[in-house]
């Protein structure tokens, strides 16, 4: 079933870069674009849920599981809310700062947590080049976000504005470094399988929202980038791996 799933994900994710390279109609391109950019991190936060229910109520897989599918659920509600204001609005673009951020911006504590959730209960300590790593990771993360957002944090008119703008300019980076810190626990091994797919997932993520902020900073981007992928096919490597560890939980 596992790679039945991962099969058909990769299939439906790939028109997002065809329809664009192949230069598909562009309303096809925007509507397949954001229907997979909702359904992607909605199914991928469902498909967590459904995978902890076989976990026993008292192991922290399940709750990091839990806490991991809230994180993406919590992002395509964002992209459902994003999608949305045009409709009820004449087409008028969405706003920023918009209900939608608040979706977008859970993400970042609810994967973090999750994290926290798994290496408490990891029998291995981060080792000093992991966290020197992701230091540096963090760093450099960090220095891009400041330097794409620099200006949006500048125009900021409002407090509010300023503060969301502030947290998705720390958001990323954290993410990342999070990112690095379980890279470096995880060993060869059953158990250690699904968390390496999470990873690759949550890297995607990343470089969706790094190069989305730079192609918006060069007003270069609109739904039905290349870019649109990051976020479906991210969503379908956590998937597969919630699918996987339910699968390993049935084999016992």
């Amino acid at each position: 079933m596992t790679t039945t799933v991962a099969i058909i994900w990769a299939a439906l994710c790939a028109p997002i870069a065809l329809f664009y390279f192949f230069e598909a109609d562009p309303q096809l391109r925007f509507n397949y674009s954001l229907v997979a950019q909702i359904a992607g991190p909605v199914a991928a936060g469902l498909v967590c849920y459904y995978a902890s229910l076989i976990l026993p109520r008292e192991d922290s897989m399940r709750r990091a599981l839990v806490f991991l599918g809230m994180g993406m659920f919590s992002w395509g509600i964002g992209a459902v809310l994003f999608a949305l204001h045009p409709l009820f609005n004449n087409g008028q673009e969405t706003p920023y700062p918009w209900y939608s951020d608040i979706g977008y911006l859970l993400l970042y504590p609810f994967v973090l947590v999750s994290f926290f959730i798994f290496k408490q209960n990891f029998p291995v300590r981060v080792p000093l080049m992991g966290k020197a790593s992701a230091s540096i990771f963090f760093l450099i993360a960090l220095a891009l976000s400041i330097h794409f957002n620099l200006n949006k944090l500048g125009e900021s008119d409002t407090v509010l504005t300023y503060g969301i703008t502030l947290l998705y300019t720390i958001g990323d980076p954290l993410l990342l470094g999070g990112t690095v810190v379980m890279a470096s626990i995880l060993f060869g091994g059953l158990a250690a399988r699904p968390w390496w797919l999470i990873l690759v997932g949550l890297i995607l993520f990343y470089l969706a929202d790094l190069l989305y902020t730079y192609f918006v900073l060069e007003g270069q981007y609109a739904t039905g980038n290349p870019l649109d992928i990051g976020w479906a096919l991210g969503s379908g490597f956590i998937a597969v791996a919630a699918l996987m560890i339910r699968s390993m939980y049935e084999e016992l």
